[in-house]
């Protein structure tokens, strides 16, 4: 504890001349040294241990959202340079809402979670490990700090069926960042044999570095960095989901090694650390989203802890070797499979004005998603899904279809309307917008038939006419 060791080397210097600034320097020290103790005891009970899943086929706790209603998406607001300065502001905290005003519309009401990418510092991937300080060029003129806009984004969003989270990092390290000479000193920064910083990958052009996680716990550094961040921002509570990005276990330079070569943790003990926080998170009332579940940076996909995926890596949990493995094992169930169908952030980051692309992902990935998750497909005979059509109950809204193509010339299509539609007569066509939807003709509904003429590239929306 490099600031006890720097209060004792005082002490030792004054305790002859000046006794009552001793007793304060003491004071002082006991007071860091319970601080520190403080974190470790808190969170002792939390357990390092193996998940075993098989054993009850649910997550150890359940799930504070429900990732197959849910749609999970990213907005990247700002990016750094290589020097760790702003580079572009993409969305100020204003902008954001504009666009979630939009997705809504476009995703008719379904609910949302949003991970901000580049809310802090100086954008996307600067100065971590530190969260401490939101970035100050996303703040809106009415406010007196950037923190201010955040929670002003998050508690506005709700009226669009979407949560407002963070998109964090709990791996990498950089020179610059407030935390960079506490974690140096006390060897949670990587470090080779000899004792030397390990350079990790450069990200976005700047050298990044990776951390030990079972350091980092052991020195209480883990938990302090989540309290403090949930101090700042105790809407995360609320909202009870982060995402971690780039959640491996191994430093993607060095796989399969220790990652800090210079600790005698092994990478079973930076896996275990890793238990204990995705524990630590959820004793705090919030689930863990990362990338992925299985892949080449993991031996354990922490299934029934971790709530969902961001990119559905399905192939790589049947092909690899991962740890405890069942002999059975063919494909994950629902409950541990949460993806997302449409990512949205690259389509918000090159045209945050009209969101192109995304309405026609909404209707071939997003609503049969929905339908395959949570329906019993048998009992839906007018569904109709391929890569190019679609025409799909909308099952989060009452008395709801969807009807799109990408075909060129296509047939006029008999529908047959869902058995739970009994009594309706007429139904009423609309077009699905970023606006919101827009009227676009009536059709008769004829021994629980209507005729329909998909227009390409059209989103249709279908419903009673009350």
């Amino acid at each position: 504890m490099k600031h006890v060791t720097i209060i004792w080397t005082k002490i030792i210097s004054f305790k002859a001349e000046k006794p009552a600034y001793v007793l304060k320097l003491i004071l002082i020290s006991v007071l860091c040294c319970s601080v520190q103790l403080s974190y470790c005891q808190r969170s002792a009970h939390i357990s390092g241990r193996y998940y075993d899943w098989t054993k009850t086929m649910q997550p150890e706790r359940p799930w504070v959202r429900d990732y197959n209603k849910t749609l999970i998406t990213k907005i990247f607001l700002c990016s750094r340079d290589g020097n760790g300065n702003l580079e572009k502001v993409y969305l100020k905290f204003a902008d954001a809402l504009e666009v979630i005003r939009k997705l809504d519309n476009i995703t008719l009401g379904l609910p949302k979670i949003v991970y901000l990418v580049g809310w802090q510092f100086n954008g996307h991937d600067s100065k971590y490990p530190s969260w401490a300080e939101v970035n100050k060029a996303l703040k809106r003129d009415q406010d007196s700090t950037a923190l201010q806009s955040l929670k002003w984004l998050i508690q506005s969003a709700k009226a669009y069926n979407t949560t407002v989270s963070l998109h964090i990092n709990m791996l990498d390290a950089y020179e610059d960042s407030p935390l960079w000479q506490e974690y140096l000193d006390k060897d949670i920064i990587a470090k080779d044999k000899a004792g030397k910083p390990l350079k990790g990958e450069k990200m976005e052009r700047q050298q990044s570095y990776q951390i030990s996680y079972a350091q980092e716990w052991k020195t209480g550094e883990t938990q302090r960095r989540i309290d403090g961040l949930l101090k700042m921002l105790p809407e995360l509570k609320e909202g009870g989901t982060i995402h971690i990005d780039a959640f491996h276990s191994m430093a993607p330079l060095r796989p399969n090694q220790p990652i800090s070569p210079y600790l005698h943790f092994s990478l079973n003990d930076e896996i275990c650390a890793q238990r204990k926080i995705f524990r630590y998170w959820r004793s705090k009332g919030i689930d863990v989203t990362s990338e992925g579940g299985m892949y080449w940076l993991r031996k354990d996909p922490f299934i029934g802890l971790q709530a969902a995926i961001y990119l559905p890596f399905q192939d790589e949990y049947v092909q690899d070797n991962w740890l405890n493995k069942p002999a059975w094992f063919k494909s994950l169930p629902v409950q541990f499979s949460a993806y997302t169908p449409m990512h949205c952030e690259g389509e918000i980051k090159n045209d945050p004005d009209s969101l192109s692309g995304l309405p026609e992902q909404f209707c071939l990935n997003v609503v049969p998603w929905y339908f395959r998750r949570n329906a019993d497909v048998a009992q839906h005979d007018e569904v109709i899904i391929t890569d190019d059509e679609v025409i799909c109950p909308v099952l989060w809204k009452d008395k709801a279809l969807i009807a799109y193509t990408k075909l060129d010339d296509a047939l006029l299509k008999r529908i047959k309307i869902p058995s739970t539609w009994s009594g309706v007569k007429n139904v009423q066509l609309y077009k699905i917008t970023i606006v919101g939807l827009q009227k676009i003709g009536t059709l008769k509904v004829n021994n629980s038939m209507i005729e329909l003429k998909l227009v390409k590239y059209q989103p249709t929306l279908i419903m009673p006419v009350e």
